[in-house]
């Protein structure tokens, strides 16, 4: 039996490398819109706390190199998983975690939080390596030529419910 602070569903979906096919954009375009149906379709719901760690396991006939095939292969399903979250799919609060399975092509996505063991296991691995920090936002530059004035660097909203939010949002003006 998993434990109340688990939640695992699998999307029936092969899933291809994106960065070695040579394919017209509309077939891309139209193979990650299915898959980012097919995740929605079988999405059981979510009403955990906002921090998590997400596992999506390919399962496939054949393997992928885990360092940059395997997260490009399941970007769509990150994506549509990060969308039911109602969070960014780069939010601090979410950690990704990839794996491979070989079998019938589907991916298994897992989320847990709290006292599961998989939390356990990656906040463990966290501490004896922990992520990279944050990338500062880049200063915006003056332009070359008229004397234009510069303009401030953007502000979060503020507080932890903006971390929630898409980032198309977080951000305002100053």
């Amino acid at each position: 039996m998993l434990p109340l602070n688990h939640i695992r569903f699998d999307v029936p979906i092969a899933t291809k490398n994106p960065t070695n096919q040579r394919e017209h954009p509309m077939a891309r375009h139209r193979r990650a819109k299915g898959q980012r149906q097919a995740t929605h379709l079988f999405w059981p719901g979510w009403k955990g706390p906002a921090l998590l760690v997400v596992r999506l396991t390919r399962v496939s006939p054949r393997r992928l190199d885990s360092e940059d095939n395997l997260p490009a292969a399941l970007k769509s399903v990150r994506d549509e998983v990060a969308k039911k979250l109602r969070l960014d799919d780069d939010s601090p609060l979410v950690r990704w975690v990839y794996a491979q399975a070989q079998g019938a092509p589907s991916v298994l996505v897992e989320l847990s939080w709290g006292d599961d063991p998989l939390a356990q296991a990656v906040r463990a691995q966290d501490v004896l390596r922990p992520p990279p920090p944050p990338v500062p936002a880049a200063a915006v530059t003056p332009r070359a030529a008229g004397g234009a004035r510069k303009k401030a660097p953007a502000r979060p909203r503020g507080g932890l419910a903006a971390l929630a939010t898409p980032a198309f949002i977080r951000w305002t003006k100053p």
